[in-house]
C-alpha cells in the first residue's frame, strides 16, 4: 500500500516512518507541507493509496489539504487519518466534514496506530475490488443497472451532501470525540417507512437517488444542530447531534418529511415515490459511554428505528405533515 504522510516535524515523519514500517507498511512517501504533499500527488505516476496528515502545518493547514485531496476524483474514497495533536473538537468536526476517515492524536501508539492503518488497508483491498469489477461493466445501461447494483441491507456512500460521511468515519469520530472525553451527544435514526416495497420497485439508480435526497431532506432537518448523518442500510439514517438547544424529535421528524414531500420525488419514469420517515427514540451519550460503548449507541439507535418504524405503518399512516413549516 502507497502512503503519503505529511507534516512539517521532521521527527514526526521519522517516527511514522519506524511505526510503519514495523507494521509492514514500508512504502513510504513524505512530505513537509502541503504544497510539497500536492507536488507528490501531482508526480505520482501510481496513485497513492493512503494519506497521513498532520493538521497544523504553515501556509496550507492538513484540513485544508484533506478537502483538496478529496476534490481530485481518483482519491474520493481513499483513507485519510489525521494524525494530530489537536483534539479539540472543532478540529475533529472540521476534519471529518473535509472528508478525514480517521483521526489519531498525538503522542500516538505505534501499535495502535499500525492497527488503524490495517484497517484502512482493508478499505482499499475493498474500493480496488470494487474499482476493478466496475472496470468490467460495459456502458449500456442494463450494465450501468448492474454496475450501481445496491443491497438493501448494506450501508453506502452517499457524496456531496452537507453533513453526511461514511458508517465508518462516523464510528472513528464517535470514538475520537470519546477519547476526548467531550461533552454529551444525541444519537438517533431515521427510517424510510416501506423501504422494501420501494427498493422492489425501483431501479438500482433511482434507489441512488432516493437514498441521496432522504440524505439531504434529513440533513437539513438538522440544520440548526452540529450534526453528521450516515447511511446505514435497509433505508436506515442514523445521526449523531449537538448543541446548545434542545432536540424536538417529533418536530425534527415533521420537518424532515415535509422537506421530501416538498422535493416531490418520482422515478425514472415519471412515477411519484411516496413514502415516510421515522424517526426511532433517541440514545444520549456521555462519559459513562466511552469508547466503543458510543459506537454501540449508534447500532442501539438503528435498531430503535426499525422498531418503530412499524409502528408508524400501523398507527400513523394518516397523519399528514404540512402542519410543520421550514424556518
Amino acid at each position: 500500500m502507497r502512503i503519503l504522510a505529511v507534516d512539517d516535524d521532521e521527527m514526526i515523519l521519522e517516527l511514522l516512518s519506524a511505526s510503519l514500517g514495523a507494521a509492514g507498511f514500508a512504502d513510504l512517501t513524505v512530505a513537509s507541507s502541503a504544497a510539497q504533499a500536492l507536488e507528490h500527488i501531482a508526480a505520482a505516476r501510481i496513485p497513492f493509496d493512503c494519506f497521513l496528515l498532520d493538521i497544523q502545518m504553515p501556509e496550507v493547514d492538513g484540513i485544508d489539504l484533506c478537502r483538496a485531496i478529496r476534490r481530485n476524483p481518483i482519491y474520493a474514497a481513499a483513507p485519510i487519518v489525521m494524525i494530530t495533536a489537536m483534539s479539540q473538537k472543532s478540529y475533529i468536526d472540521r476534519a471529518f466534514s473535509a472528508g478525514a476517515t480517521d483521526y489519531v492524536t498525538k503522542p500516538f501508539d505505534p501499535v495502535e496506530l499500525g492497527a488503524r492503518i490495517r484497517l484502512a488497508a482493508k478499505m482499499v483491498e475493498s474500493e480496488r475490488a470494487l474499482t476493478e469489477n466496475r472496470s468490467a461493466v460495459a456502458t449500456l445501461r442494463a450494465q450501468l443497472e448492474r454496475e450501481r447494483f445496491v443491497d438493501l441491507n448494506e450501508p453506502i456512500s452517499i457524496p456531496d451532501v452537507d453533513a453526511v460521511i461514511d458508517l465508518q468515519a462516523l464510528e472513528n469520530y464517535l470514538l475520537q470525540l470519546s477519547r476526548s472525553g467531550l461533552f454529551a451527544t444525541s444519537i438517533f435514526a431515521f427510517k424510510i417507512v416501506g423501504i422494501e416495497t420501494i427498493y422492489a420497485s425501483t431501479s438500482p439508480i433511482d434507489f441512488r437517488y432516493l437514498l441521496t435526497d432522504v440524505a439531504e431532506a434529513v440533513s437539513t432537518a438538522l440544520r440548526s444542530h452540529e450534526r453528521f448523518v450516515s447511511y446505514a442500510g435497509n433505508g436506515v439514517y442514523v445521526c449523531v447531534a449537538h448543541g446548545r438547544g434542545a432536540l424536538d424529535l417529533e418536530v425534527i421528524e415533521g420537518t424532515a418529511n415535509l422537506i421530501v414531500e416538498e422535493m416531490a420525488l418520482t422515478n425514472s419514469r415519471g412515477v411519484p415515490l411516496k413514502f415516510r420517515l421515522r424517526v426511532g427514540s433517541p440514545v444520549r451519550v456521555g462519559l459513562v459511554r466511552a469508547g466503543r460503548g458510543a459506537v454501540d449507541a449508534l447500532y442501539v439507535a438503528i435498531e430503535n428505528a426499525e422498531q418503530d418504524a412499524p409502528k408508524a405503518e400501523d398507527g400513523r399512516s394518516g397523519e399528514h405533515w404540512s402542519q410543520f413549516r421550514l424556518a
